[in-house]
């Protein structure tokens, strides 16, 4: 016994090592604790871990072998489809308002290393500063990425559209070779390439602020990785589809379901080989899991984060949704009238080639020895394909036709398209036409179908706030002055863009403090962003009540935009603050001091910043 333990101490050592991560990850620390640590810390971690993760694929890519050179036809149909999503996709936020607090945290990020998005801002003393910050509840991937963006370009919100426009680019590479891989033939990954760019739901996530479309990269590097691991299990493999787990973790709250099958197919591994082969990465890699571990706490403390309010759920995970949520996807995938940006002849293909390819995942499953080194790790971490998609379909907001839950479908979309190829190139009897014939079908397809959808945008078009976010953009863009205060309940799409901000709910709190401002004549305007409904009967109005400011703010309207039949965004100048009848601010100019009148003496140092300092405490 003693001589099996010193043999396995090492592995034993590992083991406990993630127990005690898990363990100050999840119990040991406090919950205000533990976020505070990810404010401070997290930054430089997902330094470490993005160096380490890049060391390795720099190995891999030394070792060689791995990988086939991509031929011109490849590169041709990458860039088509890259020049077809822009063609038609234009960059800008797309979903409230998890992009814009991506964004607000790489720029937190950029200007001070502490993670959390920009509540309270100002320019005042010179530079532009955020005064006061909280910290979001998603994972830090994305936004440091965008942010080392703007360390090497300058500040700028379109750095994270362009960080996904490269991605997408990435994207497609990866899922080529990956497709080439499991259907032992390059014209699988021309095929591949083909089915995902008629898929408009892609193109929208290439041209937007989210972290969707670098989860997908990742997962499709991560699977490939992992297949090539299998069929020559050295550390050099080990390492970099290690580190790429650690980066999905890092990007999306389920990915860190994709630790699983990671953990097994190492396991597999080491048992093929009858040594476990622990490297430093291996050992660090939980570690490096500890802000994300963190980070899940943010739902504890605040049950709020888990949005249940806007279905008016009574709990986030049943199987009372299932049903409804099957119901949901399989609309989501086979509409055909042009509001969902989906493909259905995919999606169609897809759903019939998922029980072959479950028929074909369990004969593996079952035999794991008798199977391809290449085709076990694919069955095998499938099985994270697989569980993500459950947990969606337990999920309280779990509709894939819902214009903000569209973008969750994109895994589950991953897993059909490898079934797809699978049974493509593994059930079905081979034939040398198959590959081109399916080629064709998804060249028709993308002409037929996905450009003719992706020009009209109809699916863009059922998503307001995404609209409302694109005026905001535009109206930003035309003013002249961007001393401004804007008054928003989607304050942080301002700040983002270096303007100073405040929400509807701060302000009404705060309205003695934008009286001071006003009278003072810090800004050169003061708005307000604001919706409206109107009545197709009367004409009469109705403003949003996360809108609403009291009679207080006296409002002189500036612009408007319809949205939708009904639905109107306007922006609006504040002229005078009032305290009942009274008006207690307005921005009127002073009359010119006349000549003989002296000036008045300079204020003192002293004076000066004790006046600064009330500026900025008043500050809403």
């Amino acid at each position: 016994m003693n001589r099996l333990l010193q043999a396995h101490r090492s592995l034993l050592l590992l083991v406990l090592l993630c127990v005690l991560v898990l363990a100050v990850g999840r119990w040991a620390l406090p919950a205000n604790t533990a976020l505070n640590a990810v404010i401070s810390l997290g930054y430089w971690w997902t330094l470490v871990t993005v160096i380490l993760a890049g060391v390795a694929f720099w190995r891999l890519r030394e070792q060689g072998g791995a990988f086939v050179r991509p031929t011109g036809l490849t590169v041709a149909l990458i860039l088509a489809v890259t020049l077809c999503w822009h063609a038609h996709e234009s960059f800008g936020f797309k979903i409230l308002s998890d992009e814009i607090l991506l964004a607000g945290t790489s720029q937190n990020m950029h200007l001070g290393r502490d993670v959390g998005y920009g509540v309270r801002a100002t320019d005042v003393r010179g530079p532009f500063e955020l005064l006061q910050s909280a910290l979001d509840k998603r994972p830090l991937l994305y936004p440091f990425l965008v942010s080392v963006l703007h360390d090497w370009t300058g500040y700028r919100p379109a750095n994270a559209f362009w960080l996904n426009a490269g991605v997408g680019v990435a994207f497609l590479c990866l899922l080529h070779g990956f497709a080439a891989k499991i259907g032992r033939h390059l014209w699988a990954g021309h095929v591949a390439v083909l089915l995902v760019g008629g898929i408009p739901l892609i193109a929208l996530q290439a041209s937007g602020g989210g972290f969707e479309l670098l989860n997908l990269a990742l997962l499709t590097g991560w699977m490939w990785l992992g297949m090539l691991y299998l069929e020559k299990p050295d550390t050099v493999r080990q390492d970099a589809f290690v580190l790429t787990a650690v980066l999905l973790a890092c990007t999306r709250y389920e990915s860190l379901l994709y630790l699983v099958p990671t953990a097994l197919l190492v396991g597999l591994a080491w048992w093929r080989k009858r040594a476990a082969q622990i490297t430093p990465v291996t050992v660090l890699a939980p570690v490096l899991l500890l802000p994300t571990l963190w980070l899940q706490q943010a739902f504890e403390i605040d049950a709020g984060n888990w949005q249940l309010h806007l279905r008016a759920a009574d709990t986030v995970f049943d199987f009372k949704y299932l049903a409804d949520n099957l119901g949901h996807a399989v609309a989501h995938f086979l509409s055909t009238d042009g509001y969902q940006p989906n493909s259905p002849v995919f999606g169609l293909l897809g759903l019939l080639a998922l029980p072959l390819f479950l028929l074909w995942s369990l004969r593996i499953w079952r035999t794991p020895r008798q199977a391809d080194s290449a085709d076990t790790a694919l069955a095998w971490l499938c099985l994270g394909l697989w569980g993500g998609t459950a947990l969606l379909m337990l999920y309280f907001w779990g509709q894939f036709d819902d214009p903000v839950i569209h973008r969750l479908s994109l895994p589950t979309q991953l897993l059909l398209l490898v079934a797809v190829i699978v049974v493509l190139g593994r059930v079905i009897p081979q034939r040398p036409w198959l590959w081109k014939a399916a080629a064709l079908v998804a060249v028709a397809t993308l002409l037929g179908w996905s450009l003719p959808v992706m020009a009209k945008n109809a699916y863009g078009r059922m998503y307001t706030p995404g609209l409302a976010f694109a005026w905001r953009d535009q109206f930003l863009r035309q003013i002249a002055d961007r001393q401004v205060l804007v008054i928003d309940r989607d304050a942080q799409f301002w700040i983002t863009q270096k303007i100073a901000a405040t929400p509807v709910t701060q302000a009404e709190l705060r309205k003695e403090g934008i009286a001071f401002h006003l009278r003072n004549r810090s800004f050169s305007e003061i708005y307000v962003f604001q919706s409206f409904l109107f009545d197709e009967a009367t004409g009469t109005e109705t403003v949003y009540n996360e809108d609403r400011l009291s009679p207080a703010f006296e409002l002189t309207p500036v612009a408007q935009r319809r949205l939708t039949i009904g639905h109107v965004a306007r922006i609006s100048r504040v002229v005078a603050i009032r305290e009942g009848d009274k008006v207690i601010a307005q921005p009127a100019w002073p009359t010119p001091t006349r000549p003989e009148v002296s000036m008045p003496p300079e204020p003192t140092a002293a004076a000066r910043l004790d006046y600064l300092n009330n500026w900025i405490k008043q500050l809403p």
